[in-house]
């Protein structure tokens, strides 16, 4: 009785430890090949029903214009690199916002400076290793990743 009592006890150890084992999953590329262009509504939310996103743009605006009492923004750009942060801009924007992805929301990861005057036409490519940030109207290009600009990578075109 003891023997099997025993046999039981360490079988269900066995099955439970081995049932908890953490699955992983390693060299994932979280990179969107080709930036959205998202209109936000009335109250300011912009979603990407093709890459399951949606937020506010209301405080990017604030941080900007020191303004969010209506939506200012007429197109939000958004592109995400291969280790799944998303960078986000706008026309009239100053920086380029480095959102990390965090339970139900974004949080700032760096704040990037890349233009005194604010960007006329931005868009985004995906050059990799790099997010590169284009103002179409200036041809400046940026090459950027999640911790600023790459220096070597910055020009006028």
């Amino acid at each position: 009785m003891k023997t099997s009592r025993w046999f039981f006890l360490v079988l269900a150890a066995f099955v439970f430890t081995s049932a908890c084992k953490t699955f992983k999953v390693e060299n994932v590329n979280y990179a969107q090949q080709v930036e959205s262009v998202l209109v936000p509504t009335y109250d300011g939310t912009v979603t990407d029903a093709r890459y399951a996103i949606s937020f506010n743009i209301l405080p990017f605006q604030y941080q900007e214009m020191k303004d969010s009492s209506s939506v200012k923004v007429e197109k939000v750009r958004l592109i995400r690199n291969q280790r799944g942060y998303y960078f986000i801009t706008a026309n009239g924007f100053s920086n380029v916002y480095v959102m990390e992805p965090i339970d139900s929301g974004l949080r700032l990861k760096e704040r990037i400076a890349v233009s005194e005057t604010g960007l006329e036409a931005p868009a985004f490519n995906l050059r990799h290793p790099y997010i590169q940030l284009i103002d179409t109207k200036t041809s400046k290009i940026i090459s950027l990743n999640e911790k600023g600009i790459n220096k070597k990578e910055e020009r006028e075109s």
